[in-house]
């Protein structure tokens, strides 16, 4: 797998998902003014625009949250570590990589956290 490669579309997507979380940001902001600025006629109303902000809040947590594993996979690239298990230190395989780059886990320590209910 070559390391310059991964490293490259890593960048890449912590820039796309950089620029949805500036827009996020500013969605929010907008939102939560408008929100605030006038107060809903009916509890439905109310209950509507809280929920959507509650959705843009999710999402720009997602985002931020996926930004901060691509953070970690580009230090761990950069130290050589990048296709190692955190868990059983063992490599990383090329397809996890490939799907989910930012993976820190193998897939059989990844299944054995989601089964024990810690993922």
């Amino acid at each position: 797998m070559n390391a310059e490669k991964l490293k490259s579309n890593l960048t890449l997507l912590r820039e796309r998902l950089t620029g949805q979380r500036s827009s996020q940001k500013e969605t929010l902001a907008s939102e939560s003014g408008r929100f605030t600025a006038r107060a809903p006629s009916h509890m439905a109303e109310q209950a509507s625009e809280a929920q959507e902000l509650d959705m843009i809040v999710s999402r720009l947590n997602s985002v931020s949250e996926t930004l901060a594993l691509i953070d970690d996979a580009i230090d761990r690239l950069d130290a050589g570590q990048f296709n190692v298990c955190e868990e059983c230190k063992g490599e990383i395989g090329e397809r996890r990589l490939t799907v989910q780059p930012w993976a820190s886990l193998c897939v059989k320590c990844q299944r054995k956290l989601e089964e024990e209910g810690l993922s």
